[in-house]
Order: structure tokens, then sequence, then C-alpha cells
């Protein structure tokens, strides 16, 4: 019963979803309590999606926003640019995040079976990505920035401040009121430690802590 009642939530969620992309630009139901904003030229490939107090504004052209067998509750997902992407996989619970694309050419990932309890995710600049992995776990007040958002110039009027991709792999555990800044990987099967601010770059199966981040050990795994 309760899978059932979960699959005809989602078809009407995806009804109304349908019908305000193609109807008009602005929609907001007070059952599942979402609202949509698009404008033409953008596209939606959604499968299987439980919507819950969200909201989801596309600006610009060429962009494609595709979610698989997700939830999405309590979040906010906007993209302002041209040909910019958001994949998000099957099983992915995305709860109280708010994910934004302010550019050109960007793209943000997120895996199979990847949870969330509280994010902010930005990716904003040109050519630039996010990706995130599969069975990873997130807590909450997380920030997530490949961008500082804002340019930097020097005495020549050169940009210093550039930005860059950030890569998580499988499985990575990150703790509470964490910062993940641009430029770093963070391998498979790692844990950042609570409060941590990672800009360097963190071994697979390390457990890596403090500001700024460094390994504090190594050869570990870790379970629900």
């Amino acid at each position: 019963m309760k899978n059932l009642m979960k699959m005809l939530l989602c078809f009407f969620n995806k009804m109304l979803i349908a019908f305000s992309f193609s109807k008009i630009p602005l929609k907001t139901n007070s059952f599942f309590r979402f609202s949509i904003k698009i404008s033409p030229k953008n596209k939606l490939d959604f499968q299987k999606v439980f919507f819950e107090k969200s909201g989801l504004i596309i600006n610009g052209s060429g962009n494609i926003l595709r979610i698989r067998d997700a939830i999405v509750s309590h979040s906010a997902i906007r993209i302002d640019g041209e040909n910019n992407q958001i994949d998000i996989a099957e099983g992915v619970k995305l709860r109280s995040a708010n994910i934004t694309i302010r550019g050109n050419n960007c793209n943000i990932s997120i895996g199979k079976n990847t949870t969330f309890g509280g994010i902010r995710i930005i990716n904003a600049g040109l050519d630039n990505a996010i990706f995130i992995g599969e069975n990873c776990l997130f807590a909450d007040h997380i920030e997530l920035w490949a961008s500082d958002t804002h340019n930097i110039y020097n005495s020549e009027d050169q940009i210093i401040n550039k930005e860059k991709p950030v890569f998580i792999g499988n499985n990575v555990w990150v703790g509470s009121r964490v910062i993940i800044l641009k430029g770093t990987t963070i391998n498979d099967g790692s844990i950042i430690g609570m409060g941590s601010l990672v800009v360097n770059d963190v071994p697979a199966k390390s457990i890596s802590v403090g500001n700024p981040n460094k390994p504090v050990k190594n050869d570990v795994k870790w379970s629900l």
C-alpha cells in the first residue's frame, strides 16, 4: 500500500509539473507545495520524482534538469544561463538543499542513492563542474562551492580567482557544517569530520578533519 501511494503521488506530481511547464510560466500547487518557473527552450526530464515543499526556477536556454526516481523535499533548484545541466540519479534523497547554477556550460551530477540532510551547492562561471558519486551521505548545514561567485582582479585587470571543479567519489561521508571549496577532490570511501574546511584533496578511505582539512587516519571504512 505504501509503495502504491508513493507511485500515485509521483504520477500526479509529474502531471502537475508537466502542465506547469507546458501551459504557464509559474505554477504553485498547495497540495504538493511546490512552485515552478521555467523559461522556454529548456528541458525537464523527470521519471518518478516526488517533490515536496520545493521550488524550481530555470532561466536562459538550452538548460537541462534530469531527475530519476528521487525525492526532492524542502529544497530549491535554480539554473540561470545557457547550456547548463543538472543530473540527479536514482535513489537520491535531496532534503533541505539549495542548488544553484549561474553561468554557461556548467554541470552538477549527483550519483545513485546519495542522501542529503541539508546542503547548499553553488556552481558558477564557464565550463565548470561538480560531480558527486554514488552512495554518499551528507549531513546538514553543508556548503559546497565550485566558485567564489564574484571575480577578483589583479592590477592588470586579470581574474585571479577562476572557478574550479569539485569531484567527490563514491561512498563518501560528509559531516555536519562542513565547507567544501573549489578545486578539491574527495576520493572514494573517505570521511570528512564535522566542521571541517576542505581546501585540500582527500585520499581514499581516509578521515580528514580541521581548518584547513588534513588526513588523520588512513585505511578506514564506514557504514550506516
